[in-house]
């Protein structure tokens, strides 16, 4: 009886200490960057094709309007912050916000069709990413305190007050939350929103990036989560885009792929029901993994914002 006793208190210890180490190595890899590691803007994954391309076309796209950019810098919480700016000569801006791990060169993939519809480009590098300064990643909810400062720096020192926001998975949940926290304030300072691949809850995509690292989702995603509010101060559990989708007041325009296995169909279609706006769409297209919507289909994908543009911003 005793050496049963043993066995399941050595399985449950180590079932325990697996969950901790799945944990620690989420946490590492999603939301910690290595101060010790240089600070760069190169493409973070050069082993996907697809996205070293989308990275090169944006490199490609940034060296053609060199001569309109210029570089640009804030500081918010403390933290010196970079990104450039191409003026185009317009009175409104798009900020592009990519996906997590990206720097600043991978949102000029998706800057062309702003340009082409009269609008400035202001592409940055979030905290923990690129140059900018920064530890940890907090899935776009500090980062959206960031999005204010930039915001303001567009209204105050270049006298941009028109800001559409064009936001890639967790970047989408960084422009909303920033919606909501300015709405707060009585500040109408967002015209509109379009987001790609907009997950519903940390919850839900952390749940499903953990069966890429062959993880159980409980307990060890509710560990992570603990770290992310002993290190980063921030509530994964309850900040969430689904929450303040009833709160949504200006025109909302929802990618999706219908290959995308972390931000669904399903779950992009509950945002879309649970969105207030009296202006908004919903498009999944038939091609792409995960934030490569416009990779499979880019004249189609443009179009779609730029008629989106036309009809419900103007």
């Amino acid at each position: 009886m005793k050496v049963v006793i043993i066995v399941a208190i050595v399985l449950v210890a180590n079932y325990l200490i697996m969950d901790i180490i799945g944990a620690v190595l989420m946490f590492r890899l999603t939301m910690y960057r290595n101060p010790h590691k240089p600070r760069t803007r190169d493409c973070t994954e050069k082993n996907n094709p697809a996205k070293q391309r989308m990275f090169d076309q944006g490199l490609a796209w940034s060296k053609h309007h060199s001569d309109l950019t210029q570089p640009v810098h804030i500081v918010s919480d403390g933290l010196n912050l970079y990104g450039e700016y191409v003026d185009f000569g317009n009175d409104k801006c798009a900020i592009i916000l990519q996906g997590r791990t990206e720097s600043l060169i991978y949102s000029y993939y998706y800057a062309d069709v702003y340009a082409r519809n009269g609008y400035n480009i202001l592409v940055v590098d979030i905290r923990a990413h690129g140059l900018s300064d920064g530890t940890y990643h907090s899935s776009g909810i500090l980062e959206s305190e960031d999005l204010i400062a930039w915001i303001e720096y567009l209204r105050t020192s270049l006298g941009i007050s028109d800001v559409t926001l064009h936001g890639v998975c967790v970047g989408g949940a960084t422009a909303i939350y920033a919606y909501h926290k300015l709405q707060a304030k009585g500040v109408q300072a967002i015209r509109s929103i379009v987001t790609d691949g907009l997950f519903s809850s940390n919850y839900e995509m952390f749940r499903r990036n953990m069966k890429d690292y062959r993880q159980p989702a409980f307990p060890a995603l509710q560990l992570c989560f603990l770290l992310a509010r002993l290190f980063i101060k921030v509530n994964l559990f309850k900040e969430s885009p689904i929450r303040y989708m009833p709160s949504i007041g200006i025109p909302f325009l929802f990618i999706y792929s219908r290959e995308d296995k972390y931000a669904v169909p399903s779950k992009g279609q509950q945002l879309y029901d649970s969105c207030a706006s009296p202006k908004k769409e919903l498009r999944f297209f038939p091609k792409g993994a995960h934030s490569h919507v416009r990779y499979n289909q880019p004249l189609e994908y443009d179009n779609v914002i730029a008629k989106f543009l036309a009809q419900e911003v103007q």
